[in-house]
């Protein structure tokens, strides 16, 4: 559908009717409100709250319109890597089935060729959404890890998942050397700007990163469905008037190994201080929540290397260039120190340093282990 509108302000009551399934024709006008002003990086939201002439048993008193980016950088973007399309298909395919609570959708639109697109969601709240810069209270942490134990053990190694276009893992999107020389550009760019001065950690470490785009990696296994961008903002909790724990945001979902969803939740969702005394704890109950939910073939031990591998991930992701992502937001100086500051605490505790050393000469009998588990799995179904 390409007549659709590509702003809050195109909103209007006849195109609400015709796409909204519980209006019948019933909406009569409208108020609209801008929200998550500062988190919006990729694109915008807004809540509507409709007013009916006689509304159906049920019909919502307020829906949540989402955006695609009024940046046309960001947009583009977001179309090389399908982030908006990856939402778009979640939500159709699976949004009713995740394993965790996620807003109903009521419709989806999108033109491919420029990337706009309209999803019309529910409103969660009395639910209250949590806060990337302050972060998320340690019981917050503790359902998150609940929720997305329960996620990943209901889609692991799933074919279904596999089956779907949208959900194919991002690991071989570029080829090897178009990601080297992003990842040059990007460590060039930094010393230049600044960008990491307040990040020794990471401003020592991204240097050791081209090595390790030496070879193709390999495809993620064991897989599941991760939300790819788990972090405080798109988490909502009960807030004093009620409401239910929700997840938002599936613009980078897809399949990808377990460890990636769980290393970016506690690296960069929770204070440093709120990660080291949690940390452990955390990952022994999502451990023993897969095992009780059926998973197998998965030891701590295994678990734990992932864990640490996952962080030269989140390494590499934070180096690459934020050229293309609109930074424009008055919150995006305080919420990317945020993220910089519990990476960088987090790579000195563990030692990423001693991976990155070893890595370059481990990664090709990886990748062969990765081949020999996935070739084993398939000759024992």
């Amino acid at each position: 559908m390409t007549g659709f509108p590509k702003t809050v302000d195109e909103l209007s009551c006849d195109w609400l009717n015709t796409v909204l399934p519980f209006a019948d024709n019933a909406i009569t006008s409208f108020e609209t409100t801008v929200i998550g002003i500062g988190e919006g990086f990729m694109g915008q939201l807004a809540r509507v709250e409709l007013t009916y002439s006689n509304p159906n048993e049920g019909a919502p008193a307020a829906i949540i319109a989402k955006f695609a980016s009024t940046q046309t950088k960001t947009r583009m973007m977001a179309k090389e890597q399908n982030y908006y399309a990856k939402e778009i298909g979640f939500y159709n395919d699976i949004g009713h089935d995740v394993g965790v609570k996620v807003p109903a959708c009521f419709h989806t639109s999108h033109n491919t060729d420029t990337n706009h697109f309209v999803i019309l969601l529910e409103d969660l709240a009395p639910a209250i959404a949590s806060d990337q810069v302050e972060g998320t209270s340690i019981e917050g942490s503790r359902q998150v890890i609940e929720a997305f134990a329960t996620v990943h053990a209901k889609w692991w190694n799933s074919e279904r998942l596999a089956s779907y276009d949208w959900a194919q893992p991002w690991v071989n999107a570029k080829p090897i050397k178009e990601s080297l020389t992003i990842l040059n550009y990007s460590i060039k760019q930094a010393d230049e700007t600044g960008r990491f001065d307040r990040y020794p950690e990471i401003n020592k470490l991204k240097y050791m990163l081209p090595p390790l785009c030496r070879m193709e990696p390999p495809p993620p296994f064991p897989y599941t469905l991760n939300h790819g961008d788990l972090r405080s903002d798109n988490v909502f909790l009960p807030g004093p008037d009620g409401g239910e724990f929700a997840m938002i945001d599936w613009q980078l979902t897809g399949m990808a190994q377990p460890m990636t969803d769980i290393a970016r939740w506690l690296t960069q969702s929770i204070t440093v201080e709120q990660r080291r005394e949690t940390e452990q704890d955390l990952l022994k109950l999502y451990h023993d929540r897969l095992v009780e939910y059926g998973v197998k073939d998965y030891s701590f031990k295994q678990m734990m290397q992932e864990y640490q591998l996952n962080l030269v991930v989140l390494l590499f992701m934070f180096t690459m260039t934020m050229d293309d992502i609109d930074q424009t937001p008055d919150r995006a100086d305080a919420f990317f120190h945020a993220l910089y500051s519990r990476l960088d605490a987090a790579l000195v505790d563990w030692k990423v340093v001693n991976i990155l050393k070893v890595l370059p000469y481990l990664a090709p009998f990886l990748k062969l282990s990765t081949w020999l588990k996935i070739k084993f799995q398939k000759s024992s179904k």
